[in-house]
């Protein structure tokens, strides 16, 4: 779990006003959720609710106010804390948190699924094609086998560099 700190002084996120404390607030990732936890003594506002010393589950760009005027720089909290697959239920959550917004960010490995389908449909379409065209068309038959060869080739590298 890593978590990184809000406040006015020795923090990773610095924010220099008065109504800030030295460390206002810390934000944790925890099972891809962003854990907020007010330390403060002016509190934070959150959809309208101030928040004291309290633990509660935000969503990525939920407005967020530190001693309800200074606006939590999302950016900087997901530079610092970045997240794939942000999964926020609307029920309570553990420990006294509550769960302040329900936007889903993307889950799935978009990615690995595309490398699946490429790496299965080319080769399996270039070796159609060689077969099509094996007796008839041999140059043809020649490069979708090549295509198909080289897919697997590009499939299988590219899911071992995927995996490190």
């Amino acid at each position: 779990m890593k978590t990184i700190t809000i406040g006015r002084l020795g923090c990773d996120i610095i924010l220099p006003d008065k109504s800030i404390s030295r460390k206002h607030a810390a934000i944790s990732l925890v099972d891809g959720q962003y854990v907020y936890h007010d330390m403060s003594k002016n509190g934070t506002s959150v959809n309208g609710r101030i928040y004291h010393n309290e633990k509660i589950v935000l969503a990525p760009g939920t407005p967020v106010y530190l001693a309800d005027k200074i606006p939590l720089p999302w950016p900087q909290v997901l530079m610092l804390l970045p997240n794939t697959g942000i999964r926020v239920s609307s029920q309570e959550a553990g420990g006294g948190e509550t769960v302040v917004d329900q936007h889903v960010g993307p889950a799935e490995d978009t990615i690995g699924i595309g490398w699946a389908i490429v790496s299965f449909l080319f080769p399996v379409v270039g070796f159609i094609l060689y077969f099509v065209w094996k007796d008839t068309e041999r140059h043809k038959a020649g490069q979708a086998s090549n295509i198909a060869w080289i897919s697997i080739a590009i499939g299988f590298f590219g899911g071992l560099l995927a995996n490190i």
